[in-house]
């Protein structure tokens, strides 16, 4: 069986480049049979949005987390599916913290204006 190759499985996500999260866990599972991915409500189940913590574990490759908040009105599909689909979308924060389609995806940009891994300034170190 070859390679799992992303780019065979690329959409077109407002002109850009996307990896669905279905593709980036055939890509994990691909690569690493092994990994575990384990997640967490952790808004109040009755409320008319949900918070998930996402975990993926690659043995001996690392561990990422992804957050995802989601609301029933930003919900188009079914209702009561707002909280799978936050599950979904932290599970594809996480895998793309681990690298998995990282560049086809939009969760790493941040908001027009706004530069939250601008460089610090800091004084010359002299030697002396």
């Amino acid at each position: 069986m070859p390679d799992f190759n992303p780019r065979e499985h690329l959409s077109d996500l407002r002109g850009k480049e996307y990896l669905e999260v279905k593709f980036r866990l055939q890509w994990l599972r691909d690569k690493h049979p092994d990994a575990t991915i384990t997640t967490e409500l952790l808004s109040p189940p009755d409320m008319d949005y949900a918070i998930v913590r996402a975990m993926v574990t690659v043995p001996g490759g690392g561990i990422a987390t992804g957050l995802a908040r989601r609301s029933f009105q930003q919900s188009s599909n079914v209702q009561g599916k707002f909280v799978e689909t936050c599950e979904t979308t932290a599970i594809g924060r996480a895998l793309a913290a681990l690298g998995f389609g990282t560049q086809f995806t939009e969760d790493f940009d941040e908001p027009e204006g706004e530069v939250v891994d601008s460089p610090v300034e800091r004084p010359p170190v002299h030697a002396d």
